[in-house]
């Protein structure tokens, strides 16, 4: 079944590849295979994704997450979890994104090796978490998780976005301009010659290049390009963005005629696409409402039959009474905080405290000023960092922890190599000996890592 529809999904539409799911699913059903079942929900909501209509793929992946619960099965986790993430990022919620994305990411290694399936699955959370990161504004990251796709099953779509990197996170426009005619090179083999959503991406990538060099003509070109592929495959989160960069171009060239056509198309598509996200923000809420009030009336036929039970000791009924008021209110306040993540559009909450905190720039500017007192000021502010470090690895040097501080304030490798008068390469290298100090794996995104021990 997974390696049909991994077939079939580049060769035929998108409805087409829904009927054949829904007849898979009849069958499971039939035959009482219910993994088969969720698997096929699963695979219904990936189309429905990359169509825009989110609110039909929530529908199917809360199917397949309400049956997944009663197996134990690392792939179709990893599934459904990894299309979680891509309705979140759709909906621009990139925090809730990274949280599914790293669930997804733990049970694909937890799958066999040997097995291509699995390897490929494991490739796609890579590439996909690389998208994520950039839009946390994360590109060293990002960077890491491209290459580890590559080394896996390298495709055109991952070296296009390796060319946009070399674009705008670290421009290098001849290092950009090798890894498209990669692209290109790898668009004419026989595994991706019919890809369209293939093409349509690395055309649209390659637009974005040719602009950034002044080549606007060819731009536009290559915009117009992605968009006829992107109409083929249904992506109309790609043919939006074709028709904003078309709008900007035509402006730029000086087409007046052409820039309000452009724009007329992205705004009609735009409000298409909000009120279909708004829909799936609903029944997203709906859903965390609906099992709260399931949460409740549990806990309620709980409490009556402790109440009926409490009759024998009036004592044992206060106490009962008071054990299920605190525990749902604290469910309550769970599901609340819920429900603020998926409607906060991101909104760091933790990053706001950290940014509110009067020492921070200063200390900021330190460390960008090279003072010698950043380090201790900063271990003055926020000593839960270096204790932590100390009980993993007490041999870490103060060097080590003055640059894993850097870290922890979000600077990127670029700006540690400014602020410390170092290599940009001699990071990266710093960065792996600080990972092989504190025993991570190499895809453990060491920001995320300081964040977490040192936060409560």
């Amino acid at each position: 079944m997974i390696k049909t529809n991994e077939v079939l999904r580049t060769r035929i539409s998108d409805d087409d590849l829904i009927r054949w799911n829904r007849g898979i699913i009849k069958e499971a059903i039939r035959i009482g295979y219910r993994e088969g079942e969720a698997m096929g929900y699963a695979n219904i909501a990936n189309r429905f994704i990359f169509k825009g209509d989110l609110k039909k793929g929530l529908e199917y992946l809360n199917k397949a997450e309400d049956i997944s619960k009663k197996y134990k099965n690392n792939f179709l986790f990893g599934k459904i979890n990894q299309e979680y993430s891509q309705i979140y990022n759709k909906m621009n919620v990139s925090k809730m994104a990274l949280d599914y994305s790293s669930k997804a990411l733990n049970y694909g290694l937890k799958l066999k090796k040997d097995n291509r399936d699995c390897r490929l699955f494991l490739r796609y959370i890579y590439s996909t978490r690389s998208v994520y990161m950039y839009a946390v504004n994360q590109p060293d990251s990002a960077i890491i998780y491209l290459h580890k796709s590559l080394k896996i099953d390298a495709n055109p779509l991952d070296v296009a976005n390796i060319g946009i990197h070399y674009t705008f996170s670290e421009v290098r426009p001849d290092s950009a301009k090798y890894y498209f005619q990669k692209a290109f090179v790898l668009l004419e083999t026989k595994d991706f010659k019919h890809n369209r959503y293939q093409r349509a991406v690395v055309y649209h990538n390659y637009g974005l290049f040719l602009r950034s060099q002044g080549e606007n003509n060819q731009a536009i070109n290559a915009f117009k390009m992605s968009t006829e592929f992107a109409k083929r495959v249904n992506r109309p989160m790609l043919i939006l963005g074709n028709y904003k960069e078309l709008c900007t171009l035509y402006k730029k060239v000086g087409n007046v005629d052409k820039e309000n056509e452009y724009l007329n198309k992205a705004v009609s598509l735009k409000d298409s696409m909000d009120a279909n996200q708004n829909q799936a923000i609903n029944l997203s809420i709906n859903r965390l409402n609906n099992d709260r009030e399931n949460e409740k009336a549990q806990l309620e036929n709980q409490s009556n039959a402790t109440l009926w039970y409490g009759v024998i000791s009036m004592l044992l009924v206060i106490l009962i009474i008071i054990y299920f008021y605190l525990r749902i209110r604290k469910k309550k306040k769970k599901l609340t905080e819920s429900e603020k993540i998926i409607l906060e559009k991101e909104k760091e909450t933790k990053d706001l405290k950290r940014k509110l905190n009067e020492n921070y720039e200063n200390i900021i500017q330190l460390a960008r000023e090279k003072k010698i007192d950043f380090f201790p000021k900063f271990q003055e502010a926020y000593p839960e960092l270096c204790k932590e470090l100390l009980k993993i690895n007490p041999n870490l040097s103060k060097s080590d922890l003055s640059f894993c501080a850097m870290i922890w304030l979000g600077f990127s490798s670029k700006e540690i190599a400014q602020c410390t008068s170092m290599e940009h390469r001699s990071v990266q290298t710093k960065k792996y000996r600080i990972r092989k100090k504190l025993n991570l794996e190499s895809e453990t995104d060491l920001y995320h890592f300081f964040r977490s021990i040192s936060e409560p």
